[in-house]
């Protein structure tokens, strides 16, 4: 049974640490996207707009990627963050709709950071794409955790049961 044990403890150690993992990310782009509501702002051009399309087994994702040039202290950067946590989904309208909003040429507000001017971004604020991903974390741990517990609660036997009762003969 050590083995087993042993199995068990690895695989739900390996949804714990991607649940973490979620959450950290999750919470890292929601700390990001909160502070960059304070941060100065230089004008910035879009010189790329790209809608991508990715299909495979598992359905077609879908993603607007937009690259800007801006210059918050008179040196040439160039940014990639539309919003913090913003990723690729299956809702093609809402990547659509940023990519049409986006083209090249257009000019834009860039949010910077004024102590890492390297970290910029076009929108700030909760998005939906980071509740999604708290949520989902939330939920892939809590469900983990549970899971986890009934496996343990399972392999404890009657032990918990049998501690509690007073036998007076075994009847044998």
């Amino acid at each position: 049974m050590m083995g087993g044990s042993i199995f068990l403890t690895l695989f739900f150690g390996l949804f714990l640490a991607i649940g973490a993992a979620m959450l950290f990310w999750g919470g890292r782009s929601y700390y990001y996207s909160q502070q960059a509501a304070h941060w100065p702002t230089t004008p910035g051009d879009i010189t790329r707009s790209d809608f991508e399309v990715n299909s495979d087994s598992d359905g077609t994702t879908y993603r607007a990627r937009i690259e800007y040039a801006y210059s918050p202290d008179g040196y040439q950067r160039t940014g990639k963050t539309i919003a913090f946590g913003y990723t690729a989904s299956s809702g093609r309208q809402f990547h659509h709709e940023i990519y049409e909003a986006l083209p090249v040429g257009a000019q834009v507000a860039v949010r910077y950071d004024p102590s890492n001017p390297d970290r910029a971004v076009l929108s700030h604020g909760v998005n939906r794409s980071i509740l999604f991903i708290l949520i989902f974390g939330a939920v892939w741990t809590i469900f983990t955790v549970g899971i986890a517990s009934l496996f343990l609660l399972s392999e404890s036997g009657a032990n918990g049961l049998l501690q509690n009762m007073v036998i007076y003969s075994s009847g044998r």
